[in-house]
């Protein structure tokens, strides 16, 4: 295929995923202002500046032309083959084996790498070949080179056949069957939808400040710098493969990698995923380095030989920021956890990295470092901007606060339908962030300051209309008034409410009944004659059944 057919092919990729991005949202603004002039320019500048990369890709037998992407999958990978593993460890140690007396013993050293039965017996033989090869937790790849090592075969002269074969062992002993497709992409379209669209109606998923059809940032600047660049491409993961849409609009994972063909030294940016990325995510980034380390060196026909370090630090010089990017450069950042990884044909003569560049307009066409529009395009649009659908309107704003109780301002249409009025400050809130509390709207503000919740229904209530009463494991709590009459009773004698099962139902020397705490019991006792527990009358009678309580007693003491 010739540059204009890829240029051509390229362009409706794009528009396509425009198209996917927006099906599910109502912030189309951005998609909407789209035009041929920006479609056609970032087509052209992508097709040419990743055509190098193009070339190197295209040899592998997961290229797909049509996605302009690798698709990495289970049968690109495997488990650890014990068969290759020892076939290529007898290759390695063959001059080894050759020279010994006890040959038995390499073999049984051999086993050990991939005989999960036979580890003890192993580790027995490798200590008395190399005693200082093995140690617990030491990856096994690092013991079988020690014992090269100390076997006297370890040819550590860059392209030489110990090397070529060791990257080989290595790689056998670590790989991995994957049960997921990993795309591993140049396609600008990929680029513009890195990041999953604000406002999707399915709910929200792995967006960020490069979501492309947020105007909140700037750095979605990158979308379009990264696509421009000559060195960098995008691994990512989706929800649905057998949806081509979910391409577009329905990532799951994703990263921003950058080489440069023939160069051996490899970026790996920050992991995005359903989680915010980096935390809990260490280990789908090793592996998708590992995966892609594996892919380039096979494509150059190099032992796939790596040394991984921090991007921030000793290292940092790797990798350049190139002129006009705007997107956000997280590999400059260390909690983000960027990582380099440098080959070891090329450790002595790599060159830096240069990732990013200027991005494009999305309404002209025209190279940018803010944001998606150009300053003039952004002048020009006509209207007032509403923070909330990002859409240029010609009526009046009105102030509402952000979840973070911030002001913005945001058209009619997005206040009805998006906020609501708190009745208590009068002001407009995120739905999410207004409660309807006894027939009244609280901001969470108000309803915290104002209301409380019921310890027994878990409800809010205006904390005037609430009653502090005494729980079960003795702690004061409130409840609201359902929850006080249901379960709890007001005490005769200290006026507290406490939870009804754990009082006393007495009769009180009026004839009136009332509940009585367990503290408050020492004016009360139990009728000898009618067994009702009662407050003595002042002549001494029970005020339930009438009878002189100390006459059955002195009954009962004869």
């Amino acid at each position: 295929m010739d540059m204009s057919e890829l240029i051509e092919r390229t362009k409706q990729n794009i528009w396509q995923a425009i198209s996917d991005y927006g099906k599910h949202t109502d912030q189309t603004s951005v998609m909407d202002d789209c035009t041929a002039n920006f479609v056609n320019q970032l087509a052209s500048d992508s097709c040419y500046a990743k055509q190098e990369l193009r070339e190197l890709f295209s040899k592998s037998p997961v290229w797909d032309a049509n996605l302009d992407a690798l698709v990495i999958n289970g049968t690109r990978t495997h488990d650890p083959d014990p068969d290759r593993i020892y076939s290529l460890g007898t290759d390695i140690l063959s001059e080894a084996i050759y020279r010994t007396d006890n040959r038995n013993l390499i073999y049984e050293a051999i086993r050990f790498f991939y005989d999960p039965n036979y580890e003890e017996q192993g580790i027995a033989a490798i200590k008395q070949l190399a005693p200082k090869a093995y140690a617990p937790n030491k990856k096994k790849s690092r013991v079988f080179k020690a014992l090269c090592q100390a076997l006297g075969v370890a040819d550590e002269t860059a392209g030489s056949d110990f090397q070529r074969l060791y990257a080989q062992f290595a790689d056998e002993l670590t790989s991995k069957k994957i049960g997921f497709k990993l795309y591993v992409s140049i396609n600008p379209a990929h680029f513009i939808t890195m990041s999953n669209p604000k406002g999707d109606h399915r709910g929200t998923t792995l967006t960020s400040c490069h979501s492309f059809n947020s105007t909140e940032y700037e750095y979605n600047n990158g979308c379009t710098g990264y696509a421009r660049d000559k060195v960098s491409f995008i691994a990512f993961t989706v929800a649905d493969p057998a949806d081509k849409e979910t391409l577009n609009n329905r990532k799951t994972t994703r990263q921003v990698f950058a080489y440069k063909p023939g160069n051996g030294l490899l970026l790996q940016s920050r992991m995005y995923n359903t989680s915010g990325g980096v935390y809990g995510a260490s280990e789908d980034s090793k592996l998708y380095r590992d995966l892609i380390q594996r892919e380039i060196s096979m494509l150059e026909n190099v032992p796939n030989l790596w040394k991984t370090y921090p991007t921030v630090g000793e290292k940092s010089f790797c990798v350049e920021r190139g002129d006009g990017f705007g997107g956000y450069p997280d590999w400059e950042y260390e909690n983000f956890d960027g990582k380099v990884s440098i080959r070891a044909d090329h450790e002595e003569d790599f060159r830096s990295l240069v990732v990013g560049s200027y991005g494009l307009c999305v309404s002209c066409g025209c190279e940018t470092s803010y944001g998606v529009y150009c300053e003039d395009c952004k002048d020009g649009r006509g209207g007032n901007y509403c923070e909330c659908c990002e859409g240029y309107v010609d009526e009046e704003l009105y102030s509402v606060r952000d979840r973070r109780g911030n002001w913005i301002e945001v058209c009619e249409d997005c206040r009805d339908e998006n906020f609501a009025y708190c009745e208590c400050c009068g002001e407009y809130w995120p739905n999410d962030c207004i409660t309807e509390i006894d027939d009244r709207y609280y901001c969470d503000s108000c309803r915290d300051e104002y209301c409380s919740e019921c310890y027994e229904c878990e409800d809010y209530h205006h904390t005037d209309n609430m009653t502090e009463v005494v729980n079960a494991r003795g702690d004061e709590v409130l409840v609201c008034e359902d929850c006080r009459d249901r379960y709890y009773e007001q005490c005769e004698g200290c006026g507290e409410y406490h939870i009804r099962e754990e009082m006393t139902f007495v009769t009180l020397r009026d004839g009136d009944h009332a509940y009585v705490c367990e503290d408050c019991m020492d004016s009360y006792e139990i009728c000898p004659h009618c067994d009702t527990m009662i407050e003595r009358c002042e002549d001494g009678t029970c005020p339930e059944c009438g009878a002189v309580i100390d006459e059955k007693e002195e009954d009962e003491a004869v």
